[in-house]
């Protein structure tokens, strides 16, 4: 559903992706790994066209997205839910409000069938009995919870994580995996993983993308990750937190 042909980016004079070709799996978690300012949120931004490449294609389903505006972009943007790294709730809504808030925004739907979406959300994502509860009062993996749900309410065919245990304990980062493999297992979505956590690429992702310097140097299946000669994916398995 999602491809990038030859695509360069520029920002302020500076090269922030060079020449990135991929596709991503439909029906499968693709992590995007890399040390910080290699340019992984900035790949789910070009994905949902919230910036444009300097040169290249971004094509999501057959159809290249790269130069559309905002009212073109909106049926390939329902295609896919995207899940920011601080969430991006309302406090003021309930838990309720805020999933079905863009519904009730975009589409044209009778209040049943909003409410029913937002129902089968809630109960898929364990959090009936807190429909009525602002984010305030959650935990961080149930505020994270309630933001997957909000993206999946479109009833997407791809949602994109851009970070998704960041901030929480080692506990929640586990139950929110978990949380992921289940979308992909009992829903058959794919999922688009932006992360610099590498133990969440080894649990959750069936394909890792590697960044490095605005190049793609690694994609494949995380367990060959040992096998790669590049010295960043050496140094990267080695001590992680070093980047």
């Amino acid at each position: 559903m999602i491809e990038f042909k030859d695509v360069f980016l520029y920002y302020s004079g500076r090269q922030v992706l060079d020449g990135i070709s991929m596709q991503i799996p439909d029906g499968k978690i693709t992590a995007i790994l890399g040390p910080s300012g290699s340019g992984k949120s900035t790949i789910i931004k070009l994905m949902l066209g919230l910036i444009q490449p300097t040169y290249g294609q971004v094509i999501v389903d057959g159809v290249d997205i790269s130069r559309f505006s905002e009212e073109q972009l909106f049926p390939y943007r329902k295609k896919m839910g995207i899940v920011f790294q601080g969430n991006a709730l309302f406090d003021s809504m309930t838990v309720g409000e805020n999933m079905g808030f863009f519904l009730r925004e975009n589409l044209d739907l009778p209040d049943e069938e909003v409410s029913r979406r937002v129902h089968d959300q809630l109960k898929f994502a364990g959090l009936e009995t807190h429909e009525h509860h602002l984010p305030d009062s959650l935990s961080g993996g149930m505020r994270k919870r309630v933001a997957i749900g909000r993206a999946l309410i479109f009833e997407p065919e791809m949602v994109l994580f851009d970070e998704p245990t960041a901030g929480l304990d080692p506990v929640s980062s586990n139950k929110i995996l978990s949380f992921i493999k289940q979308l992909n297992n009992e829903k058959g979505l794919g999922a688009v993983m932006v992360t610099h956590i590498i133990s969440d690429v080894f649990a959750a992702a069936d394909v890792v993308l590697i960044l490095y310097q605005g190049r793609i140097i690694f994609y494949d299946a995380p367990e060959k990750m040992k096998d790669s000669d590049h010295p960043f994916v050496q140094s990267f398995l080695r001590d992680p937190e070093e980047w």
